[in-house]
């Protein structure tokens, strides 16, 4: 299994190892950035053949390794606050597919 808190540690220390702003709000508009670099590398990936397949994964990696960043720097457990998440998301489509199921 993957340590999300370790990489996130390590991704922190190279951030700073490159002098990259690493206070909350630049790290959030890094994150920014790298979101809108998937999006584009997703629309090449769809709409031209030619275009290299792992461009898009490579970009998702990105998005995911600036939010580690972030959680370090924060001093987040991000393990556990995904794990967090997943419950909550699943008590929502819970909720959601028992309402349907009534109706």
């Amino acid at each position: 299994m993957i340590d999300l808190n370790n990489i996130a540690e390590q991704s922190l220390k190279i951030a700073e190892h490159r002098q990259q702003k690493t206070d909350f709000l630049s790290s959030l508009k890094h994150c920014a950035g790298e979101i809108l670099e998937a999006v584009e590398s997703y629309t090449r990936f769809v709409y031209s053949p030619v275009e290299e397949k792992d461009g898009f994964p490579d970009e998702l990696a990105d998005v995911i390794m600036c939010i580690l960043t972030v959680s370090a720097k924060e001093n987040i457990d991000i393990e556990q606050a995904l794990l967090k998440c997943l419950e909550k998301n699943r008590n929502r489509a819970r909720m959601i597919y028992e309402g349907n199921k009534n109706n």
